[in-house]
């Protein structure tokens, strides 16, 4: 510390001595010539000198010598403005000042600073997040994960539980970038090819892009049991106009689920509406009535996307804007039947759960 203060007292006197010299010399010399003055000579003697090599044509010459020679002489005849010499007493005032500022500033760190604060180094912050992490943040849940993948560069679960944090966190490139090289280390894990196409669809704001198909086609041929690529496969194939193999896919997913299964009724409510209607249902247009009309389609938008988590509940994001959702309502009922789903879907997954409640938690711009 003592070599701190020793290195800034002696940065701070060299600063102070600078700016008293070139205030002392900032006034020019009595009878020297103006400096546009000698711009404008140096300016004719290059029109000159290029003439002579031939690169300025002879007319271009006259021209930008008449208009040089023009600048020179209103340059010339310009009166400059007569500046007094600076005085003993304003040299001295601009030395104390100089010496004073850095006093003022070391007066004013005392005041407001914290000198006596110990430093946390981000290391002891991560130990401290991992060894109680009942009050992190998303952004606190990925670093401590991220401790977690290189501990244990061999674990895919642990680039899984990092990625669908970063995906919480909003960060959908990163979870992309985690995904692969969980891939890498495990590429027969279909939970990782699902949680891919999810962090796809994420980058496209919720579209369903080839690339997502794709992982999810490979997340089925290695888990045909996982819910939610067979899903969003069939999905995909009505938004295509291929109604009736979208609905092949989904009654066959129908089929295989549990029976007490809690998705089953969201799941046959999509088939009975796409049978009915030949399609899915076009989006809800904005609301441009009275507060009650909003009020109605604030609710017929939460009523959809709790029919999507019911379809596919692997959406931590998904069920942290329903509970949202539901405060937004004032709707106790269904926020504590939503955090019910919560946790049965993820009993296995208390990170997901933790992540989903502190997501719901967060103001919302």
């Amino acid at each position: 510390m003592i070599a701190f203060w020793i290195s800034a007292a002696l940065v701070s006197a060299i600063a102070a001595a600078l700016i008293v010299h070139r205030a002392a010399r900032a006034l020019r010399p009595a009878g020297a010539e103006d400096a546009s003055v000698a711009v404008y000579r140096r300016q004719l003697t290059e029109i000159d000198d290029l003439a002579e090599r031939g690169v300025l044509p002879e007319a271009e010459r006259r021209s930008a010598h008449a208009e040089a020679a023009r600048r020179l002489l209103a340059a010339a005849d310009a009166k400059a403005e007569p500046v007094k010499p600076p005085t003993r007493a304003g040299r001295i005032a601009v030395a104390v000042v100089a010496g004073l500022a850095p006093l003022a500033a070391i007066g004013v760190y005392l005041a407001i600073g914290s000198p006596q604060t110990p430093d946390q180094p981000f290391a002891r912050r991560l130990a401290a997040w991992r060894a109680d992490p009942s009050n992190l943040d998303p952004d606190q849940w990925v670093a401590v994960l991220q401790k977690i993948v290189r501990e244990h560069p061999r674990d895919p679960q642990a680039y899984l539980f990092l990625a669908r944090a970063q995906l919480t966190a909003g960060d959908a490139f990163s979870a992309l970038q985690t995904l692969r090289a969980g891939i890498n280390v495990d590429r027969r894990r279909g939970e990782l090819w699902e949680a891919l196409g999810v962090a796809e669809m994420a980058r496209a704001n919720g579209q369903i892009t080839p690339d997502a198909i794709k992982d999810y086609q490979q997340a089925v041929q290695l888990d045909p049991s996982l819910p939610g690529p067979r899903y969003y496969i069939g999905r995909a194939k009505i938004l295509g106009g291929d109604i009736d193999g979208g609905l092949a896919d989904w009654r066959a997913l129908d089929k295989i689920m549990p029976p007490e299964d809690w998705r089953h009724p969201g799941l046959e409510n999509e088939i009975a509406g796409v049978e009915k209607t030949h399609g899915l249902p076009p989006p809800v247009a904005a609301p441009t009535g009275p507060p009650a009309d909003q009020q109605g389609f604030i609710r017929s938008m939460v009523a959809k996307l709790a029919g999507e988590l019911a379809a596919h509940p692997d959406d931590p994001p998904g069920w942290a804007r329903l509970l949202r959702s539901y405060q937004v309502l004032g709707d106790a009922e269904g926020h504590d039947a939503a955090m019910a789903k919560v946790r049965e879907v993820f009993k296995n997954r208390p990170d997901d759960i933790k992540l989903i409640q502190d997501m719901a938690a967060r103001p919302q711009p």
